[in-house]
C-alpha cells in the first residue's frame, strides 16, 4: 500500500537537510511519537549521509487482528540514505524499513526541494504487511501508523526550522 506525504518549511533545501539528519531533532521526534526507547546513528559513507533511527514503539493502537503477530511492544527501523546535494541544494533519499521480528516493511524514497520561499520535503512508501489473507486488511493500520509519525516528525521539523 502506498503512502505519500509531504510539508513545507519557510527555510531553504540545506537547512531542512541539516534538521531532518541531526541526531537530537531524530531523538527528539522519537519522544514526540512516544517511543519507549530508541538508538539514532547518522553516518557518512562516501558522499551519503544515513540516518538510521530505531525505536521501541507500544502497540496499543494495533487492531486485535495484528496483535498475534507483534505482541505488547513493536520495534521499528528505518533507514535513510540520503544522496549528496544537487546544484540547487535539492537532495533525494532511499528509504527502507521494517518492523523487527513481524512481516511488515517499507520502502520507497523521500526528497528535499526548493519551491521559490519554501522548501518541501516529501516521502513516498511502499508499505507491505507480507501475511497471506490478512495483510491488505491490516496494511491500512500500519500506514496510518506511519502517517501519524511522520505528522509529527514534520511538525517538529517546523518548528526546528522557525
Amino acid at each position: 500500500m502506498e503512502l505519500k506525504l509531504s510539508a513545507s518549511y519557510d527555510a531553504t533545501p540545506e537547512e531542512v537537510f541539516a534538521v531532518v539528519t541531526d541526531k537530537t531533532f531524530r531523538e527528539q521526534a522519537c519522544e514526540k511519537t512516544n517511543a519507549l526507547s530508541y538508538d539514532v546513528q547518522v553516518t557518512e559513507s562516501g558522499g551519503d549521509t544515513i540516518v538510521k533511527v530505531t525505536r521501541e514503539m507500544p502497540s496499543d493502537d494495533v487492531p486485535d487482528i495484528a496483535r498475534k503477530f507483534v505482541g505488547q511492544t513493536l520495534t521499528v527501523v528505518q533507514t535513510e540514505t540520503w544522496h549528496a546535494a544537487a546544484a540547487d541544494g535539492s537532495r533525494k533519499a532511499d528509504v527502507a524499513g521494517e518492523i523487527t521480528n513481524t512481516p511488515v516493511s517499507l520502502k520507497g524514497t523521500a526528497d528535499i526541494t526548493s519551491g521559490g520561499a519554501q522548501t518541501t520535503q516529501g516521502i513516498v512508501l511502499d508499505v507491505k504487511v507480507a501475511v497471506p489473507l490478512i495483510g491488505k486488511k491490516i496494511e491500512p493500520f500500519v500506514v496510518d501508523a506511519i502517517r501519524k509519525g511522520l505528522v509529527k516528525e514534520h511538525e517538529l521539523g517546523q518548528d526546528w526550522t522557525k
